[in-house]
C-alpha cells in the first residue's frame, strides 16, 4: 500500500469481508458482495469519496436510492463504518 493510503475491513452480517482503502482522493470498495445494476461500482466509489457528511449511512441509502442501486451483502450502515475507518 502507497504512502498516505488508508485501509479498513469489516466482517458484515453474515460473515462476508469487506475492504475499503481510501487516499489520493480516492476510495476503493471490495470485498464478498453484489451492487446491481453491477456497473454501478465506479459511481459510487467517487460519491463515498466526495462525502464530506456526519450521517454518511443516511448520504449513502439517498445515493444509492437516487440511483436504483441494489446492495447484497452489505448495507449503507457497513459502508459508512468503513469510510469512517479510512477518513483522516
Amino acid at each position: 500500500m502507497g504512502e498516505g493510503v488508508r485501509r479498513a475491513e469489516r466482517k458484515v452480517p453474515g460473515g462476508k469481508l469487506v475492504q475499503m482503502t481510501a487516499g489520493g482522493g480516492k476510495v476503493r470498495l471490495t470485498g464478498d458482495f453484489f451492487l446491481h445494476p453491477e456497473d454501478s461500482l465506479p459511481g459510487l466509489e467517487a460519491f463515498l469519496a466526495s462525502i464530506h457528511s456526519d450521517d454518511a449511512a443516511s448520504a449513502i441509502a439517498a445515493y444509492a436510492e437516487r440511483n436504483g442501486i441494489r446492495m447484497i451483502g452489505l448495507g449503507p450502515e457497513d459502508i459508512a463504518a468503513l469510510l469512517a475507518e479510512v477518513r483522516p
